[in-house]
């Protein structure tokens, strides 16, 4: 489902015949994937000197719920940017994520995304900032080939500098 520049994520099944299904989580330290053969990539999201919460907008790092990737919106770019990396792929909320951030932040987090890049620190987005890590994941995730669901719960000193405190994930 669409709405604006929003895309609600669909629930991830948790059979696809034989398949096995994969999951990804971060905890505001590492991307980590489960399901068949387990990964981990060194992440990070938010201000580089981690001072804004999950609640600031544009600012803040991805806020914590369950979002879907699909591994069809990969966007590559030519050449290696600074910023985003050589991909990105964008996270799509799932409803019950939307209603957290309405509920508790008052507004709704968009454009947030998986990318590369060597400069440290995003504005929402899940930033894997070792290019051969970032290649890893990426070329995974287009192996696998379906949608595959992250869920973003922070732990350690992050969990107490980036969740916001009128609303406990």
């Amino acid at each position: 489902m669409t709405i604006g520049d929003l895309s609600i994520g669909e629930v991830v099944a948790d059979k696809t015949d034989d398949l096995v299904v994969a999951r990804l989580s971060f905890d505001g330290y590492r991307l980590i994937w489960s399901g068949g053969v387990s990964a981990s990539y060194v992440a990070f999201s938010g201000l580089p000197d981690e001072s804004a919460r999950e609640s600031a907008k544009d600012q803040g790092p991805v806020p914590q719920g369950k979002f879907a990737l699909e591994p069809s919106r990969i966007q590559e770019s030519p050449a290696p940017e600074s910023a985003w990396g050589r991909w990105r792929v964008p996270l799509e909320p799932y409803r019950s994520t939307v209603d957290r951030m309405l509920d508790c932040f008052k507004l709704v987090r968009t454009n947030m995304y998986i990318h590369g890049g060597s400069n440290l620190g995003t504005i929402g987005c899940i930033e894997i900032n070792d290019d051969r890590e970032e290649e890893a994941f990426f070329e995974r995730l287009r192996q696998y080939g379906r949608r595959i669901e992250l869920e973003v719960s922070y732990t350690g000193e992050r969990k107490g500098r980036y969740e916001d405190p009128r609303c406990p994930y």
